[in-house]
């Protein structure tokens, strides 16, 4: 971690930043570098905190601020937050919902996916090659080239990620030894007689 933050200590004087009394500053004018991370759940305090102290240690000030889901909901739908926790659904089939995530015209839009505000020509065309695509390999390769681009925006922080699925269920339940690649599917689960 301490690699890491070195870097973004030397990105942030790159861009105008510096160290003043503990505070990252702009060195323009003097305002500090400080943001609001906007949650809906208490339970999503200790996956933020460990980045809010890692802030802190290069002089940012990243401020929790808890709401109820409606007003969640709202400052979202209306873009009003700096940062939030939240998750960008994508499912095997890439297709229209890409528009709402990162079109250029859903970025200002209330109540759009667009939760990065991204504006990109590249990004349109991909989206419009995904949407159009015509069969499965135009689709995976119009899929792969948006994810490259979107990746080298640093658009998100992932957070977590682990590369299974907890369950806990009862012996007498049976399902297929293969999942489909959609995650679980209790409608192949049955009952096993005499358990």
């Amino acid at each position: 971690m301490r690699g890491n933050l070195k870097k973004a200590v030397m990105l942030l004087r790159q861009a105008g930043w510096a160290m003043k009394n503990g505070v990252l500053t702009r060195t323009a004018d003097g305002v500090p570098l400080e943001f609001e991370i906007l949650l809906v759940s208490k339970d999503f305090e200790r996956i933020v905190q460990p980045f809010v102290q890692n802030l802190a240690r290069i002089g940012v000030k990243a401020h929790i601020r808890l709401v109820d889901s409606t007003q969640y909901i709202n400052r979202i739908r209306s873009f009003d937050f700096d940062m939030f926790v939240g998750t960008i659904g994508q499912s095997l089939s890439p297709g229209n919902e890409q528009l709402e995530y990162w079109h250029s015209s859903r970025a200002t839009q209330p109540g759009s996916r667009n939760y990065t505000g991204v504006r990109s020509p590249v990004v349109d065309a991909l989206v419009e090659k995904i949407i159009t695509s015509q069969n499965r390999q135009s689709l995976v390769a119009a899929t792969r080239a948006l994810d490259r681009v979107l990746q080298w925006q640093f658009l998100v922080i992932p957070q977590w990620h682990i590369p299974y699925l907890r369950l806990a269920y009862w012996k007498t339940l049976s399902h297929p030894d293969k999942a489909p690649l959609s995650g679980l599917d209790f409608d192949t689960w049955w009952m096993t007689p005499g358990s």
